[in-house]
């Protein structure tokens, strides 16, 4: 890629002058792994920073685009038991930035807007003063299946497509839907406590126990893996063979249609 100007539709009311020389911050999707996942704004974006703020789960293969002399910080002790302590230091990072003048990139994996506390992190900044630019990412809620061969709607299959976290506030379980029959419901951050999972599913959501769903390792990467059950077996099955996050559940019909 080159360093070449952009044409974005993205409100620009976050590119703040210089003449009070106050900085300006950028929430960035880096997409579901692969480097030429992402877009070319969010390439420019990566190019341009004094301070890019970034979450454990970017890959290593996006953090090699950073240029050697820019700042790096990323949120490695961003677990759940820290998970609200480590937020607020990597805020309090970039605001400080900010208030240095600096131009900040928040690089968050997938999309900036979900679930991924991008919303958060945008009202945090505005308290400050600063607006940000969003930069939207690919999300490996539509890649992952689809780098999987999974179509997340199909003709007579499936005509809904449902996004769900897996993960409750401070890792609990979540409400989980019912079952649609023509519906494909993606699961982000579910992988850890999918035996939970699936059998909420059953039991309080309706779903049948031989409903298809494939857990899909790794999304966009090379050592890509996808792990195909029902939602009786799955968990068995990924205990057996071990699982390697980051993950993403699919559960459906859509699962077996191009199989």
């Amino acid at each position: 890629m080159q360093k070449n100007e952009y044409s974005s539709h993205v409100t620009r009311s976050s590119d703040l002058s210089h003449k009070d020389k106050r900085g300006r911050i950028r929430l960035v999707g880096a997409g579901p792994g692969d480097p030429n996942l992402l877009t070319r704004a969010a390439y420019q974006a990566i190019q341009e920073a004094d301070l890019i703020l970034s979450d454990k789960l970017v890959p290593k293969e996006v953090l090699k685009l950073i240029p050697k002399h820019t700042e790096v910080f990323v949120a490695a002790k961003k677990f759940c038991a820290n998970v609200e302590a480590a937020q607020a230091e990597l805020n309090n990072a970039g605001l400080d930035a900010l208030n240095r003048g600096k131009d900040v990139v928040r690089l968050k994996q997938g999309d900036p807007f979900l679930l991924g506390r991008g919303g958060e992190e945008f009202l945090f900044f505005r308290s400050h003063g600063y607006i940000p630019q969003v930069i939207p990412g690919v999300s490996s809620c539509m890649s992952a299946p689809l780098l999987a061969n999974i179509p997340v709607t199909h003709r007579g299959v499936a005509s809904q497509l449902l996004v769900c976290t897996g993960t409750g506030k401070r890792n609990t379980s979540i409400k989980v839907p019912t079952y649609n029959p023509v519906c494909t419901t993606v699961f982000l951050m579910a992988c850890h406590r999918i035996r939970d999972l699936t059998n909420d599913l059953m039991n309080e959501g309706n779903y049948p126990s031989d409903c298809p769903c494939v857990v899909i390792e790794r999304a966009s990467f090379v050592d890509q893996k996808e792990i195909r059950g029902t939602l009786g077996t799955i968990a068995d099955i990924l205990d057996k063979v071990g699982h390697n996050p980051p993950g993403t559940f699919v559960v459906g019909q859509a699962c077996v249609v191009l199989s």
